[in-house]
């Protein structure tokens, strides 16, 4: 009984050392070549958001925060009035796991700094009391900015990853095909056999 327990107690902790962690998207890229993966990832990043910092070496690309509209769907915040404006950072990683390349794709959300978006951020949740006031912030709101986590937008995180997909694909399939020859190498192939054949 305690050789089963042990074992499923081990099976646990392995499962939970491959699964993402929360917000971030993964996959596995069709490529083993990291530096295509990388490529691939800035090139979509960037025409999303601006980025704020590609590093090949460690394999991470930030995009500065942008402001955006809210979530795709109204909450009961937004609806109370309890909101501010909002913005969104991705953030993606590309490393190996065995012969694999693998990205993971994170967009932050954040909301501006209210009591409303403190409690979202504790609370784990979207819904909050319409009483619930906004952060006193000395100097007034030009003075000081304060931007509290509220969650993840996994649509957009999977969206982003799915065109990293589709372009490392199009580029293996690029470099997979037989390159045509150009006029002028046909040329000089021509004239190495007539020197080889002695004409």
């Amino acid at each position: 009984m305690k050789h089963v327990f042990w074992m499923l107690a081990l099976a646990t902790v392995m499962a939970g050392c491959r699964a993402p962690m929360r917000g971030w998207q993964e996959a596995d890229l069709p490529t083993h070549d990291r530096q295509v993966a990388f490529d691939a990832a800035r090139d979509v990043l960037g025409r999303h958001f601006e980025l704020a910092e590609a590093n090949w070496a460690r394999g991470e690309i930030e995009t500065h925060p942008e402001l955006f509209e809210g979530p795709r769907a109204g909450t009961l915040a937004d609806v109370r009035g309890a909101g501010g404006r909002w913005r969104r950072t991705a953030v993606c990683e590309i490393g190996r796991e065995g012969l694999a390349v693998v990205v993971r794709v994170m967009v932050l959300l954040e909301r501006e700094g209210t009591a409303a978006a403190a409690v979202l951020s504790d609370m784990g949740r979207d819904e909050v009391p319409a009483s619930v006031p906004r952060i006193a912030q000395p100097g007034g709101p030009k003075d000081c900015e304060v931007w509290v986590e509220v969650g993840h937008d996994e649509e957009l995180a999977r969206q982003l990853l799915e065109e990293i997909r589709n372009r490392v694909q199009q580029v293996e399939k690029r470099e997979a095909l037989p390159q045509e020859p150009s006029g002028q190498n046909i040329i000089e192939e021509s004239r190495q056999i007539g020197r080889e054949q002695g004409f």
